[in-house]
């Protein structure tokens, strides 16, 4: 079972990354409040519990992996997992 649906302000504090406006562009473009993923093709969803990423298409794959960078750590909260979605 998932729970939850993490927004951008939330990012610091449950995941322990400090995202730029840059991020916060990206995040926007690809950010699906809907936890099944409907209505985008390319779409990520955050969970809370457990702490994850679902990702669905190349597009958002790529743009995840370049939001969450190690440099981009400032207060580590333990690893979280990305699960990408098979088209």
């Amino acid at each position: 079972m998932f729970l939850g649906n993490l927004q951008f302000h939330q990012v610091k504090e449950f995941l322990g990354y400090e995202l730029n406006e840059e991020d916060k562009k990206v995040w926007n473009k690809y950010h699906n409040d809907k936890a099944n993923l409907d209505g985008m093709n390319s779409c990520f969803h955050v969970f809370l519990f457990p702490t994850c990423i679902v990702v669905k298409g190349n597009d958002a794959n790529i743009a995840i992996k370049k939001i969450f960078t190690p440099d981009k750590i400032v207060e580590p909260k333990g690893e979280f997992r990305v699960y990408v979605l098979k088209a």
